[in-house]
Parts: C-alpha cells; structure tokens; sequence
C-alpha cells in the first residue's frame, strides 16, 4: 500500500528495491536520491536438499539468480 501511495502521489516511501523494482524499471517510480541502505536481512531460496538437483528445481534456481542480477544492474545508482 505504500507503494501504491507513493504512485499516486501522496509523498515519499521508504521501500526495499526487490518490492518497488518493477515500479521504478517501468518509470512509474523515482529514486529522489542515489543513496540505498544495506540489509541484512536477505532473501533465500530454500528445497529439501535431495531436490536441489532436480533439473526444474535448478533451471528455477538460475533463472531466478540471473533476474535479480539484471534487476540489481539496471537499479544501480548511477552517482
């Protein structure tokens, strides 16, 4: 709901970039400075180990990794 506040005008949101990515690579939201704050909570991708092999579990798995990797590069401050 913040988000969508921040859309619609209503003022600034402080919100992790994973959850406002689509948003701000879309222009329908700004970064108003460069300036991003490190976490240190962290995503995981988590399947019982005997699964991790599992073709479609690791074809998943990269996909997913090459995603956040071309998210991060396209959100990038650039200052």
């Amino acid at each position: 709901m913040l988000i969508d506040a921040a859309m619609d005008g209503q003022g600034i949101a402080l919100a992790r970039t994973a959850l406002a990515s689509w948003d701000l690579l879309n222009g329908r939201l700004a970064r108003p400075f460069p300036q991003a704050l490190p976490l240190s909570n962290l995503y995981w991708i988590v399947c019982p180990i005997t699964m991790a092999a599992v073709p479609k579990i690791a074809t998943f798995r990269n996909w997913l990794l090459a995603q956040a990797t071309e998210d991060a590069r396209y959100l990038r401050p650039t200052h």
